[in-house]
């Protein structure tokens, strides 16, 4: 027995919407459709994101969650984040160097106000 991968699976408000932040916007790979398009999995290079468009209420987005992608380097990052603000993603930080810890980072917004890294791990 042994684990194949991972999947964390979010809800979202607009399936649609999502989609096309994170495969048109993000550039990530659709892995998988169930449910006739209401849940979708994102290959993000070493897992997956889901997200499930819920008819029940529940909210999409808690406050503080972040995702985060990691890049080759300061440079991809940057590199990323220009193409991503470019394809019209809201940022809310540019590129810097963390306060806290030794990563180097820029931040957007997905549709349901997540935020969506783009970093380097200098350690």
């Amino acid at each position: 027995m042994s684990i194949q991968s991972s999947v964390v699976f979010l809800p979202c408000s607009d399936i649609e919407a999502t989609h096309r932040f994170y495969a048109e916007v993000m550039g990530l790979r659709l892995h998988q459709s169930q449910s006739g398009g209401l849940a979708r999995i994102y290959d993000t290079g070493y897992g997956y994101w889901g997200f499930v468009e819920y008819k029940d209420g529940r909210p999409a987005a808690l406050a503080g969650m972040t995702l985060s992608l990691n890049c080759e380097s300061c440079e991809d990052v940057d590199r990323m984040h220009a193409l991503v603000l470019s394809r019209g993603a809201p940022e809310v930080q540019p590129p810097r160097m963390h306060e806290k810890f030794a990563v180097y980072s820029s931040f957007v917004r997905d549709p349901d106000g997540r935020y969506v890294e783009l970093q380097y791990i200098m350690e």
